[in-house]
């Protein structure tokens, strides 16, 4: 492993008041019973790596009681340079935010995750297979954002064109405008989509790597569908004009576009059916797993974007034998992990070098090393 982090360091993350530690290279695995902090631990990590926690979109329901703002930071281990250098986060309730890498203030998150790939795995993590489409299009676009220089700047852009589309549409003042940012929509569909395939061949690729979690339930085929209808080619801007001329009253109707990447999605088969509907839940769980494993392989391009794999409360997604499974699997990847659980890890889970914690009442100990 060239890239890891070392050293962690939150203050005022829900019942976490102060914590400061070291992590293994390998397996870091915390131990604690429900609500004694661990998934705050994670959602510290994932403020880190992505800005936001993955249980809420409100930041201020992440920092402590009594506290004015959350600070996350880490050091990361370069082992190929024999260097290490600081970044960090901190969040104040009144959403404002100030970002550090190596001693320099940076303004974008983007470059900041761009330091720390965090795959996290969570009991919501079946809504990759049961929910909506805008969890299999994050699934890609994360994936996008690290494997294309461009993805980010080309969806930003994209998300201005579609509000303001969508605001000629709903409002009759503004809809001499609507023609111009249908264009500029129409332009940007072509990389979006070939972001996405790349991304969707990708993930793909590096699902055979994991191929142990779900080769029991059946042949698995990963499928972009690109938001449009599927006679429709994407890439043909001069088709995608016609389309919408001849959608228009349509949309207009429903005041939104009702077309395009944003309605995208991942189609996911088993045996050339519906996933969802032939797998059972426990199934389901461990496809969503894979697919989030294949995403943290994909992203693993080069030694400087290894990342992290983070599991929340393992015993509750996965009984006894599908552990031991997952287990094979995770030390074939070589990723640093950091697990949860509310029991005590197989011995498989606990490499010579990984570190154990306890976790109570938002205070971290280091059981052994």
């Amino acid at each position: 492993m060239s890239i890891w982090l070392q050293h962690l360091v939150i203050q005022h993350c829900r019942v976490i008041q102060q914590c400061e530690l070291s992590l293994s290279p390998t397996v870091s695995f915390f131990t604690g019973a429900n609500g004694s902090g661990k998934s705050s631990f994670l959602e510290a990590l994932c403020v880190l790596s992505r800005g936001r926690s993955f249980r809420t979109q409100r930041i201020h329901e992440v920092i402590s009681q009594q506290a004015d703002s959350l600070t996350v930071t880490g050091r990361l281990v370069n082992e190929a340079l024999a260097s290490s250098y600081p970044l960090g986060i901190a969040k104040q309730r009144n959403g404002q935010t100030r970002i550090r890498i190596n001693h320099a203030d940076v303004s974008q998150q983007a470059e900041l995750s761009s330091h720390l790939p965090l795959t996290l795995i969570h009991p919501e993590s079946i809504d990759l297979l049961i929910g909506s489409p805008v969890h299999r299009r994050s699934l890609l676009d994360w994936l996008a954002f690290y494997l294309e220089p461009e993805f980010q700047q080309t969806w930003k852009n994209y998300q201005r064109i579609l509000k303001q589309r969508n605001a000629c549409l709903r409002d009759p003042n503004q809809r001499y405008a609507l023609a111009e940012w249908t264009q500029q929509l129409i332009q940007a569909q072509p990389k979006l989509y070939q972001f996405r395939l790349r991304a969707t061949e990708s993930l793909t690729t590096a699902l055979a790597s994991v191929e142990l979690l779900y080769a029991a339930i059946g042949a698995i085929r990963l499928r972009l569908h690109s938001g449009f209808p599927t006679s429709l080619d994407p890439t043909d801007t001069l088709a995608l004009k016609q389309f919408f001329q001849e959608r228009q009253e349509q949309e207009l109707r429903y005041g939104v576009s009702l077309f395009g990447a944003h309605r995208g999605d991942l189609l996911i088969t088993m045996n050339d059916e519906p996933v969802i509907r032939r797998a059972s839940r426990g199934q389901l769980k461990l496809l969503g797993i894979a697919l989030l494993l294949a995403q943290s392989e994909a992203i693993s391009t080069t030694d400087t974007k290894r990342g992290i794999v983070a599991i929340d409360d393992l015993a509750a997604e996965l009984d006894v034998d599908n552990q031991y499974l997952l287990a094979q699997v995770l030390q074939k990847t070589q990723k640093q992990l950091v697990i949860t659980s509310t029991r005590q890890p197989l011995p498989e889970f606990l490499p010579p070098d990984a570190h154990l914690f306890h976790v109570e009442q938002g205070h971290i100990r280091l059981v052994n090393t």
